[in-house]
């Protein structure tokens, strides 16, 4: 069913693509088509008592002419890491049923790296102007966040947009139109729809602040127009200070919002005292009771809770720009 819906979308965008080629072949006699690239890399590699891997990748590679911009955003962070080590006791051991093993010999287990969070994000757009601070864009995007509950969601969207600003050192857009989502999640959720029609609004904003820091933010939001509980938030606030012309260092702080998430199974416990609600020790009436510490701990079963709302990325990453 999902490969199946990837495919319509894939098909809304053979359609246009005609579109994009037409407008930019029209353009090719103009003064100005440029690409521009920037790349993040950030690698995060800890062993010893804690063995982990952090890896980071973001690239935006633009091509502008006077009067459209194409933009592609490849975005992802893997993180693996180690459960903890423990201690086997060697194979061939024997021992009668009830007793306790005495005098054996145990190996350690290094248990291998596994992934633990995966966040993906792929993102092509198209902007045409239709006068000085008026534009059209069409686009579409594939996420995914394990950690939120997110196996594939994919959007294609569409609109108009506002170009505020745009000198040589600030530039402020915003956008607004329709989406088609479709989406997979860890769990199904009844209460939630699998495909659906939203509102997307975007911005971007960026400003050199000096000759060599600059700061930019973007923001962007998609909710469900049949239920309005069912929005995502996707915005990232990042400072750049350039090292020279083709190297920088960028700090970003990035939030994922979603306001209704997945589900996730979780373990039901309870912990328990044993009390004589007589009074009298060891009458043969003693009972259990739950406590909130201590105890004895005992697995009831298990149950569905949603998992949090908001995500946080927090990057260090070299730059290289072209």
């Amino acid at each position: 069913m999902f490969a199946s819906r990837i495919r319509w979308c894939v098909g809304v965008l053979a359609v246009l693509s005609p579109v994009f080629w037409q407008v930019t072949s029209a353009q090719e006699n103009e003064s100005v088509h440029v690409w521009s690239s920037d790349t993040e890399l950030s690698v995060v590699v800890t062993e010893g008592n804690a063995a982990a891997q952090t890896f980071g990748f973001k690239n935006t590679v633009r091509r502008t002419w006077d009067s459209s911009r194409l933009r592609a955003r490849f975005d992802g962070v893997r993180s693996t890491a180690s459960i903890e080590r423990s201690l086997l006791v060697r194979p061939g051991f024997r021992f009668p049923i009830g007793g306790q093993l005495e005098d054996f010999d145990t190996v350690m287990i290094e248990p291998d790296l596994e992934p633990d969070v995966e966040q993906y994000f792929v993102e092509g757009r198209f902007d045409r102007d239709i006068t000085e601070h008026v534009f059209w864009n069409v686009g579409s995007s594939w996420d995914r966040n394990n950690e939120a509950g997110i196996l594939n969601r994919v959007t294609v969207f569409g609109g108009l947009g506002n170009s505020w600003l745009d000198t040589d050192d600030i530039a402020l857009s915003t956008s607004y139109g329709v989406s088609y989502t479709d989406r997979e999640e860890t769990q199904s959720d009844p209460l939630k729809d699998r495909a659906f029609t939203g509102i997307r609004i975007n911005s971007d904003y960026v400003h050199q602040l000096g000759r060599l820091t600059r700061f930019d933010s973007d923001f962007t939001m998609n909710v469900n127009l049949t239920t309005i509980t069912d929005r995502s938030i996707n915005t990232t606030n990042a400072i750049g200070v350039a090292v020279n012309d083709l190297l920088s260092l960028r700090v970003s702080l990035q939030f994922l919002h979603e306001q209704k998430p997945s589900f996730e199974d979780v373990d039901i416990v309870a912990r328990v005292a044993l009390i004589d609600p007589d009074g009298t020790s060891a009458s043969g009436a003693g009972l259990f009771e739950t406590v909130a510490s201590g105890g004895i701990r005992i697995d009831v079963g298990q149950g569905q809770i949603r998992k949090k709302t908001l995500d946080t990325v927090f990057r260090t990453a070299l730059v290289i720009s072209f």
